[in-house]
C-alpha cells in the first residue's frame, strides 16, 4: 500500500523530531547550567563572601568582596511578611550566630557587647533578586509616585546592603539573641556594632533631651528619643505596624560606663600666635572649630601613644597642613603652626610618619 505522506511531508517530519530532539537537549543543558549556577551560589555562600557590585578585583576600585561574619535565624522564612522596618514588631526576637570560620574564638569577638542594649547590624540582602537597579522607586506610603532610591529604605539597591538598629536580649556563647526584627531567616550578616547616642543620635536631639540614671555602677542608662516615637524614615509601614506600640524596653538605651565616663580625659587645646594669625586671615571660621574637635579627643592611637609620651603631630584637614605638640603630662595641646597644602599626593598616610618623638 502506498504511502500517505509525500517524501517532502516525511522529510518535513523528520526535521520537526530532530528540533524537537535538539530543544530537548538545549533545556537539558540549560537546567545543568543552572544547577552550577546554585551550586557556585552555595559555594559562595560556604566561604563567607559577599561580593557587592560585581566580582571583587584590586584593579578595579568600583567592585568590593565583604566576609560574612554569621547569619540570623528568624520566624520569617520568606520575603513576604517581613517587618519594612526594625521595631516595628518589638517582639519579634531572633538569633545571630557568629561563624567560626572569621574568628578562632568567635565568642571572644562578642565580649563587651552585653554591656550595650542596643546594636546596628549590617547586613546583605541576599533574597534581592533584582537584576536592574532602578534610580527611583515607588515606597507605598507614596501611593505610587516615586522618589529616589538613595532617598528611602528600599532593598532595590545599588549594592543590596541593609542597615537595622535593634534591642540586644542577652549575648550567650557565639550568638547575640535580639528583638526589633526586619530580616528573613538566613540573613548573611557583614558586621555589628553597638549602637552609642552619643555618637549616633544628631546633636540637636542629644543636648537636652536624655534622662540618666545609673545601673549599679556599671551602666548608665539612657532615655533616648531615637527609640521612642520613631517615624518611619522612607514611609513604607502599613496601618498595622503604626497602631503597634514600641516595648518599654525599647524606651531605654544602656552603654557601659566606659563611654560616658573614658579612662582618657580631654585635652586642652591651645593655638600659638603664628597659628592665631593664620587662622585670621581666613574667610572661613569653622578650621579653628573643626581642629580644636579634632585634638581634644587626641586622635593618636594607643600604641602611638605608649610609645612617645610627647611628640609632635601633624595631620591634614582639606586643604591646610596642622602641626601641633602634645604634652600629656600637663594634657595640652599646642597648634603651633597651620599652613596651606601644595601637593596632596605627596603626603604621607600613615601615622608613625607623622610623629616625632622629643623625649
Amino acid at each position: 500500500m502506498a504511502s500517505a505522506y509525500s517524501s517532502d511531508t516525511i522529510d518535513d517530519i523528520v526535521d520537526i523530531n530532530e528540533s524537537l530532539k535538539q530543544l530537548s537537549v538545549a533545556r537539558a543543558q540549560i537546567n545543568s547550567l543552572r544547577k552550577q549556577n546554585e551550586s557556585l551560589k552555595k559555594q559562595l555562600n560556604e566561604k563567607d563572601l559577599v561580593t557587592a557590585n560585581g566580582p571583587s578585583t584590586f584593579n578595579n576600585p568600583e567592585k568590593l568582596e565583604l566576609s560574612i561574619i554569621g547569619t540570623i535565624k528568624t520566624k520569617f522564612k520568606e520575603r513576604r511578611g517581613v517587618p519594612r522596618q526594625p521595631g516595628l514588631c518589638p517582639l519579634a526576637q531572633a538569633c545571630l550566630t557568629i561563624s567560626n570560620s572569621i574568628f578562632t574564638n568567635p565568642n571572644h569577638a562578642l565580649e563587651g557587647l552585653s554591656d550595650f542594649s542596643h546594636m546596628w547590624i549590617l547586613f546583605h540582602f541576599h533574597k534581592n533578586e533584582t537584576t536592574h537597579v532602578h534610580a527611583k522607586v515607588s515606597p507605598p506610603r507614596l501611593n505610587g509616585l516615586r522618589t529616589g532610591v538613595l532617598g528611602t529604605r528600599s532593598p532595590h539597591r545599588p549594592s543590596p546592603i541593609g542597615l537595622s538598629l535593634v534591642q540586644i536580649d542577652k549575648v550567650e556563647g557565639n550568638s547575640v539573641y535580639f528583638s526589633g526584627v526586619d530580616m528573613i531567616d538566613g540573613t548573611p550578616v557583614l558586621d555589628i556594632k553597638p549602637y552609642i547616642p552619643h555618637y549616633d543620635a544628631p546633636a540637636s536631639l542629644r543636648s537636652d533631651q536624655h534622662v540618666s540614671l545609673f545601673d549599679n555602677g556599671l551602666h548608665q542608662i539612657l532615655l533616648d528619643p531615637l527609640t521612642t516615637d520613631r517615624e518611619a524614615p522612607d514611609g513604607e509601614e502599613t496601618d498595622t505596624y503604626d497602631a503597634m506600640p514600641l516595648s518599654p524596653l525599647h524606651t531605654r538605651v544602656r552603654v557601659p560606663l566606659w563611654i560616658t565616663e573614658p579612662l582618657m580625659q580631654q585635652l586642652t587645646v591651645e593655638f600659638s600666635s603664628r597659628a592665631r594669625e593664620f587662622l585670621d586671615t581666613l574667610d572661613t571660621n569653622d578650621i579653628e572649630a573643626t581642629i580644636v574637635s579634632i585634638l581634644k579627643e587626641d586622635p593618636r592611637s594607643v600604641y602611638v601613644r605608649e610609645r612617645y609620651s610627647n611628640q609632635f603631630y601633624t595631620f591634614l584637614i582639606g586643604g591646610y597642613h596642622v602641626s601641633c605638640k602634645f604634652d600629656d603630662n600637663k594634657h595640652t595641646i599646642s597648634v603651633y603652626r597651620i599652613s596651606f597644602v601644595d601637593n596632596m599626593e605627596n603626603v604621607p598616610e600613615q601615622e608613625g610618619a607623622q610623629c616625632l618623638s622629643i623625649d
